[in-house]
């Protein structure tokens, strides 16, 4: 079982991550709404030019940034408690959300809102007292567990894909394409967790070339280093292949169907591969499942104030508008007197 202190200390680094994390979509959707959609269907080229434009979009940026920020925090937690913990942590973040839209937007908290905030609130705790036992990860035995899990996780990415594809012109295509970068980026997590085991029990170093043992695998000592890799190479995959499809699907349809999409899968598919291939387990089962219902419930209750975050770029876009016409109009009327 884990300590309580690194139990606490791994909830701790989730907090933080999450965050970061959602101060970053908030930052991502205010250059999304100026920037024109992203170009999926011109393939990996008109991906490029897309991100490219984005890149030089300083909200979209920062919020960039600020994914990078919280991702150590993130590894860290994954390390100390396994992504079975993490990720519904990570729910808790929604109340980012509740404080920009109150802030920003002047919206109400309705008594059921309040609700769903006292259930984020407690479930941290729930989790961190159910007993959380140490990450099992048996390099001999782990991968045909892994296979197992990726190929229905995948199977399903391409199936939505398709659909995506097909129902593209449809109110419903958004959906399925954010079905596919929500199973994307939730496997991302999945590797992470990958990599932070595999680094602990390689008990890697800080040495001059422990890039090239994460990165090109070189100096494979033991099974732990290819696990590495793999882990490394997993999350690096998985979370840029997923890019295009969440923003892609956030730019064309509809916030208040998408984003519970996005967030319900990015906790349950982590929390699925931890209990059936990293076999992490818990003292109180029941404790652990009643705080999940509480975070699935108060992450459904408050993702409208997630979609109320949309109306920021836009609102943003409307003023910068205003203010560079009454600027047009100060100078023209100069220039007639």
């Amino acid at each position: 079982m884990i300590d309580p202190f690194v139990a606490l200390t791994g909830i701790l680094f989730a907090l933080i991550a999450t965050v970061c994390f959602n101060l970053a979509i908030v930052y991502q959707k205010k250059g999304l709404n100026i920037e024109p959609d992203i170009d999926i269907e011109g393939g990996v080229r008109g991906v490029i030019a897309s991100f490219k434009k984005l890149f030089k979009n300083r909200n979209w940026l920062i919020g960039t940034l600020l994914g990078f920020i919280g991702w150590p925090f993130f590894f860290f937690s994954v390390a100390m408690v396994g992504v079975i913990v993490t990720e519904p942590i990570m729910a808790s973040g929604f109340l980012v959300f509740v404080i920009a839209a109150v802030t920003i937007l002047k919206e109400k908290i309705k008594p059921l809102e309040y609700f769903a905030i006292g259930l984020l609130t407690i479930s941290p705790i729930m989790i961190a007292f159910a007993g959380i036992s140490n990450v099992i990860f048996n390099f001999e035995e782990i991968y045909i567990l892994l296979i197992i899990f990726l190929a229905i996780a995948i199977s399903i990415t391409l199936i939505c894909l398709v659909l995506s594809k097909k129902t593209r012109d449809k109110s419903i295509g958004p959906v399925f394409m954010m079905f596919t970068g929500a199973i994307l980026f939730a496997l991302g997590g999945v590797f992470t967790n990958i990599l932070a085991q595999a680094i602990i029990a390689a008990e890697l170093q800080l040495t001059w070339y422990i890039l090239f043992e994460i990165v090109f695998a070189i100096f494979w000592f033991d099974m732990a280093h290819l696990w590495i890799f793999i882990g490394f190479w997993g999350m690096v995959i998985m979370n840029i292949t997923s890019m295009p499809y969440y923003q892609g699907a956030i730019q064309k349809g509809k916030a208040t169907d998408l984003y519970p999409v996005l967030d319900t899968i990015a906790l349950l598919v982590p929390v699925m591969a931890g209990i059936f291939v990293f076999q992490q387990t818990f003292a109180n089962y029941s404790l652990f499942l009643i705080a999940m219902i509480f975070v699935v419930i108060g992450t459904l209750i408050l993702s409208r104030f997630q979609a109320e975050i949309e109306r920021i770029g836009l609102h943003v876009e409307k003023e910068e508008e205003k203010d560079q016409s009454m600027e047009i109009k100060k100078s023209s009327g100069s220039l007639n007197d």
